[in-house]
């Protein structure tokens, strides 16, 4: 019988051994192939959670970068260590 929920993943670089000393957050980047994002199909129950990403930020910031668009045009972000999603969404309710 197949699985009743399935989920999208798309696939970063594996975390650093250290956090950037500067923030304590780690750097990741899109895993790709052939210029193509490496992404996957899976069950839901073999999902262990989520993660809050920030973009990388440059000197300059491009403006076509929005909150619509910004997960779809950075390449580089940190993991923030700092927030937990179960919390914020039970708090923001």
């Amino acid at each position: 019988m197949p699985p009743t929920y399935l989920a999208y993943v798309e696939w970063f670089s594996p975390l650093p051994s250290a956090p950037d000393p500067k923030h304590l957050m780690y750097r990741v980047t899109r895993s790709t192939q052939n210029g193509h994002r490496c992404a996957s199909v899976v069950r839901v129950d073999q999902v262990l959670c989520s993660v809050h990403l920030i973009p990388r930020f440059g000197p300059v910031t491009l403006q076509e970068w929005s909150s619509f668009t910004v997960l779809d045009q950075c390449q580089t972000f940190y993991v923030n260590l700092f927030t937990d999603r179960n919390s914020y969404l039970t708090l923001c309710r």
